[in-house]
This record gives structure tokens, C-alpha cells and sequence, in this order.
């Protein structure tokens, strides 16, 4: 059971972007929809990050942000970047030494649809890139979309983290009384990890319907007074942080007057996962459905198959063509690591401080392969570019649209043109001929193009790569 006497209340906002722009310089420019900004990062930073930041909601909110995101705004919004770090070490000092930021995964995939290694590469990018910026280890870690399996669990663990989130309709047969959590799940070897459950009425209030609410007082008198009432020591509410101020303008002010007052004028103690997690006991052990979100698709199908429909089947067709992409890169990549006499995933797996710019592709190749010769740096530099590029192709936003030709299907697509083309720069082997066969039968009926045309656009409009048999 928790020490806390009183009532304890959380509200946690997973801050993140898709990411946009050229593949290989990952610049984001102008975006006409975005007006009067230069790019929709510029117009959510000024409707959200930074008026969140200004109100000091950082201070009292758990969180995590997107990795591209998060670097992004270090670089152009450097005093909202600062601010928001800042809140993790605040929340530490006010807190015994916890702060209030989590970890999450590197390029916002849905790990129970990766292979095993490159779960393992997505979370020990992301717990490298937590250190990077917030410079300590990550206590507990965000699941994109909340995906889990127990794969994924086992993974975490291996890798150091104690706790995710969950929603309630992903946990069998929750216990009334343990209202949020925490909660043990076994994992194999004798291993566990610790989940919190969100409340999943209150959460979705907040997402969908905060315009509605009547203020944060009224929400708080009228809702979560009847929550505290009602089991359990404490309340989780989890949503996407960009709830409060873009997708609803001004309600970084709801977001700020709940945690600041309102909730604690009914009797809740505001305080982070982490420090709540440090000081209470577990309720027990629960199960998991598995796979499963927080929206509770059957297979994960909205980003594995389409849902049924004949507009999303493409997402399925688009996939397998992805996986023959990362198939492709990681044989050519294999076969230089078997002729150097390294292990390929180890390498990429420790090849993060490259992407977070702390160290130079060729210190790190020299320092992690030392036999390896003058000749062969700059091919296997280009193949860890590969390989980077094969896992951003996984991000959750190239299947949430069901428009194949929408952004981010044409950025996944975009990414797999540019990693066989630097693939193709290592081992001089054309590789885009499998690519075109499977495109071309990634197809939605609401346009007329097809997977291979949009091929062909982005690789002329983005000057990528990838070289066509003649």
C-alpha cells in the first residue's frame, strides 16, 4: 500500500512530433499549412511547448518527449528547451532526488511489431537520448501508443527501466481496489517489471472533451472529487501533451490551474510517477492483453494490417515492403560486419551518441571496430546510416493517417529510398528492384497513386540516392 495518507493525483503528457523533412538532413522546412509559422514544430512550439513551459507546467506534470522533438527545440527554441529540462531537475530537488521526465522509445515505433533486436536498439537509443538531454538514468519509460507485449516488458527490464504506463482496457481483470497502481507484471527468469494504469474515462475527458469541462475547477469539484472517493490511493491521467494549448488552444491554462490548485483544493497531493513509484507498494500482479494499445485493436491492426477497410489495407502491403527494405540493409550490413569481424547489432545498438551528435562517425567506428581497415570506414559509416534509417521508417505516424498519400507514408517511403541508396553508395549493388515490385502494389482506392510512383517522387523531389536498374 502507498505511505500517503491523502489522495495522489498524476497527470502525465507525451510531447512529440512526426518527424518531417529531408531524410538525410532531417531538416524540417517550410510548410504551407502551417502559416503564418515556417513549419507546424514552429506553430505547436508557440501554442504549446513554450506556453507550457512558461506556466511552469513541467514543474508538476510527468512526462516525455519525443527524441527528433526534443532536439529540435534545443536548437530553435533553446530557452523552451532549457525550461523544460530544467523542470525535471526542479522536480528532483522539490521531490528527494526524483524528477519527473520518462524515457521512451527512439524513433516512436510500435514495439510489439519490431523484431526483438530492434525493440532492444528503440529502447537503448531512447534511454540514451533521455541521458543526453536530462543527463541521469530514466526511471520509467512511455510506450508509443502504449503497444505492449511481453516481449517488450522483458526487453525494458533487460535494459534497466522499472515502469511503464498502461491503460485500464489493456490489463486482465483490474483489481477495483488498486485504482491506478503500481502493479507487478512476472516476466520470465524470475524477472518483473512495475505498470501504472491510467483511468481511461477521465484521460479521454481531458483528450477529447476539454473545451467542455467547464474549467478546471469544475472538472476537479465534479469529477475528481468523485474519483477520490472512489478506490484506490492514486489517479493517473495520461494523454498527448499537445492536448493542452494545439489540439485545444488556451488549455495550457486548464492543464496549469488543475495541478497548481485546483486538485489540491479538494484534497489531491500532486507529486511525479517517479517519486510516487519510489515511496509505495505494489497492489499486486496483474496480467496483460497482449498486443494491445490504448485503443484496443485487435493485433495492433491500425498500424499492422489497416483495420479492414479499403482504404487502410495498404498500411499492411506498405509494411512488408518496409520489412524487405530493413531485410535488405541489414544483409549488406551483416556481410560487412562478418568480413570485420564485429557484431553487427551490438555496434548499431551503441551507435546513438553518433545520432545525438556527441561523437563523429568515424571516432566511433575507429573506437568500437579497431581491426577494421582504412577502406572499409566510409561503407560501414554509410550502412549505420542505413540502419538508422531503416528503424525511422517504423515510426507510428506512417500508419495512423489512413491516406497513403499523406505525409508520413511518403516520409516512410522517402526513408527506405534513402537507406538503400546509401546502402547501394557502401556495396555499389543496385538494391531498389524489390523495392518498385512491392510499392506497386501498395494502393488505396481514394488515389491514384500507388506506392512505386510516390517512390518516384520523393526521390526526385528530395534528390535521394537510390540508383534504378536500367
Amino acid at each position: 500500500m502507498s505511505k500517503f495518507e491523502n489522495s495522489f493525483l498524476c497527470v502525465y503528457g507525451h510531447f512529440n512530433q512526426p518527424p518531417r523533412g529531408h531524410p538525410l538532413t532531417q531538416r524540417v522546412g517550410e510548410e504551407p499549412l502551417a502559416s503564418p509559422y515556417r513549419n507546424w514544430n514552429e506553430r505547436i512550439t508557440e501554442a504549446c511547448y513554450k506556453p507550457n513551459a512558461e506556466a511552469g507546467n513541467f514543474r508538476y506534470i510527468s512526462y516525455s518527449f519525443g527524441e527528433s522533438l526534443l532536439s529540435w527545440l534545443q536548437s530553435h527554441y533553446p530557452e523552451t528547451y532549457a525550461e523544460i529540462i530544467q523542470a525535471d531537475r526542479d522536480a528532483a530537488e522539490a521531490n528527494s532526488g526524483y524528477g519527473n521526465a520518462l524515457a521512451g522509445a527512439f524513433h516512436h515505433s510500435i514495439l510489439p511489431l519490431a523484431r526483438r533486436r530492434d525493440k532492444r536498439t528503440q529502447i537503448r537509443w531512447g534511454i540514451a537520448a533521455f541521458e543526453h538531454h536530462f543527463g541521469h538514468k530514466p526511471q520509467g519509460f512511455w510506450l508509443p501508443e502504449m503497444a505492449v507485449d511481453k516481449e517488450t516488458l522483458s526487453v525494458l527490464a533487460d535494459e534497466g527501466i522499472e515502469y511503464t504506463l498502461l491503460s485500464a482496457r489493456q490489463i486482465v481483470n483490474l483489481p477495483f481496489e488498486g485504482g491506478s497502481g503500481p502493479y507487478e507484471i512476472k516476466l520470465s527468469r524470475g524477472r518483473r517489471i512495475t505498470v501504472f494504469v491510467r483511468d481511461d474515462q477521465l484521460s479521454s475527458e481531458i483528450s477529447f472533451n476539454i473545451h467542455h469541462l467547464g474549467g478546471a475547477g469544475h472538472w476537479a469539484r465534479n469529477a475528481l472529487t468523485a474519483a477520490r472517493k472512489s478506490a484506490g490511493p492514486m489517479l493517473l491521467l495520461a494523454t498527448a501533451g499537445e492536448t493542452f494549448g494545439h489540439h485545444y488552444a488556451g488549455e495550457e491554462q486548464f492543464l496549469y490551474w488543475l495541478v497548481s490548485h485546483e486538485a489540491l483544493s479538494i484534497g489531491y497531493r500532486v507529486l511525479p510517477l517517479n517519486q510516487y513509484f519510489a515511496e509505495s507498494e505494489s497492489f499486486g500482479t496483474v496480467e496483460i492483453h497482449e498486443p494491445s494499445s490504448w485503443s484496443d485493436q485487435i493485433g495492433l491492426a491500425n498500424w499492422a494490417t489497416g483495420l479492414g477497410s479499403e482504404n487502410t489495407l495498404w498500411k499492411g502491403a506498405l509494411r512488408r515492403a518496409l520489412d524487405n527494405v530493413a531485410s535488405e540493409v541489414d544483409r549488406v550490413y551483416e556481410d560487412l560486419a562478418k568480413q570485420h569481424e564485429f557484431d553487427p547489432w551490438e555496434v548499431r545498438n551503441q551507435y546513438v551518441p553518433v545520432l545525438l551528435g556527441d561523437v563523429a562517425a568515424e571516432d566511433f567506428i575507429h573506437e568500437h571496430v579497431p581491426s577494421i581497415n582504412k577502406n572499409a570506414v566510409e561503407p560501414l559509416q554509410n550502412l549505420l546510416t542505413a540502419e538508422e534509417l531503416t528503424q525511422r521508417m517504423y515510426t507510428s505516424y506512417t500508419f495512423t493517417n489512413n491516406d497513403l498519400d499523406s505525409p508520413q507514408p511518403r516520409y516512410a517511403i522517402a526513408c527506405a529510398a534513402a537507406a538503400l541508396g546509401v546502402a547501394q553508395q557502401a556495396t555499389g549493388q543496385v538494391l531498389s528492384e524489390r523495392l518498385l515490385s512491392d510499392l506497386s502494389v501498395v494502393t488505396a482506392s481514394n488515389t491514384e497513386l500507388n506506392g512505386a510512383a510516390i517512390l518516384h517522387q520523393v526521390v526526385e523531389e528530395l534528390d535521394l540516392p537510390l540508383k534504378f536498374a536500367e
